[in-house]
């Protein structure tokens, strides 16, 4: 989130009318979006970058949408969000092929001979993708600019608070933190024995932290000094098993496909490829330790306090962690039936 947008939010405080919260946030959060949506369209250099910023803005906004779906009408609220979950997907598809050509950059400069062939074959292999994935992100915004200023407008127009009684942004949102900070826990509380868990807790943690995102002021404290360095240290934590979970589960399609298609490239690929996906299991394990600890710190007193200072009834049970050591490690070569 840019400086600007973070001092647009820090206006808000929360005995902030609902309604005025609502245009103020929907107006940034889709504001981010169509920006970052421009750079990722027209971007001359760094493009790996715009792409990153405009999964995370639609996330966001994602995450604005919900919290004032009350606020909308049921067609603007369904055609927005449909707009960024189809912009979503076709980013988040650009950027996994971006992340895993990065990765192959960085392995062939410390490539020896022997690797770089192998490497080569890969990165052609991702580049033959990641090339139709900035298609298919273009088709899914052909209007824009205008198209999506429309929606932004109708978005914006369209928020009504329909209770007869005032209602406060703080009064309207601490259910919905309470209720993401229960979906967190429960999904944290199925132990970590299965990647596709760890997938959900890290989009419980990102639904959470964006939603905390939005009132700086009213939550300063112990989100400044607790909840927020929290939810982003797990997101780095997820972020890097994700990534690895994506390139082994390519490296070993590709493996397999190889054997079944084409031995002879099996033989001469194949070891090199089944190393690197070695190497990124070896991350997501790592990954699963360093998530633990995170955990560990979560359900720790002084960050259950903060979580109480922020609301009241989002935590104050203890929470039996059995699933997370009890259960067997999934085993990273049988992963191949994860959807990402």
């Amino acid at each position: 989130m840019n400086t600007t947008d973070s001092k647009r939010l820090a206006e808000l405080q929360e005995n902030t009318p609902l309604a005025d919260a609502a245009r103020r946030v929907l107006s940034i959060r889709l504001e981010a979006v169509r920006d970052c949506l421009g750079q990722a369209l027209n971007a001359t250099k760094d493009r790996r970058k715009s792409v990153h910023a405009l999964r995370v803005a639609s996330r966001r906004a994602v995450a604005a949408l919900d919290v004032f779906a009350d606020c909308l009408p049921r067609r603007v609220f369904k055609e927005a969000r449909n707009a960024m979950r189809t912009l979503r997907r076709a980013v988040g598809t650009a950027r996994d092929w971006d992340v895993l050509l990065q990765q192959l950059a960085r392995k062939l400069g410390a490539a020896a001979d022997s690797d770089r062939a192998p490497l080569d074959m890969l990165r052609g292999y991702a580049l033959a993708h990641r090339l139709p994935a900035q298609s298919r992100l273009e088709a899914a915004c052909p209007d824009h600019p205008f198209g999506f200023d429309r929606l932004m407008a109708r978005c914006v127009a369209a928020v009504r608070v329909r209770n007869t009684e005032p209602v406060s942004f703080g009064g309207h949102l601490r259910p919905i933190v309470a209720r993401l900070v229960a979906n967190l826990d429960t999904r944290a509380a199925e132990g970590d024995g299965d990647w596709d868990r760890l997938h959900d807790v890290r989009i419980a943690g990102k639904r959470l932290r964006y939603t905390l995102e939005l009132v700086p002021e009213a939550f300063g404290g112990p989100m400044q000094t607790h909840l927020g360095p929290a939810l982003a240290r797990l997101q780095e934590v997820l972020g890097e098993v994700n990534d690895s979970f994506n390139a082994s589960r390519l490296l070993r399609q590709l493996v397999n496909g190889m054997t079944d298609c084409a031995p002879e490239a099996a033989v001469a690929y194949g070891e090199v490829l089944e190393a690197q996906a070695a190497a990124h299991e070896a991350v997501m394990q790592r990954g699963r330790e360093a998530y633990r600890e995170w955990l560990r710190d979560w359900d720790a007193s002084e960050m259950q306090d903060a979580l109480r200072a922020i609301c009241p009834d989002a935590r104050g049970r203890g929470h039996g962690r059995a699933g997370l050591t009890a259960s067997r490690p999934a085993d990273p070569t049988l992963i191949l039936g994860r959807t990402a």
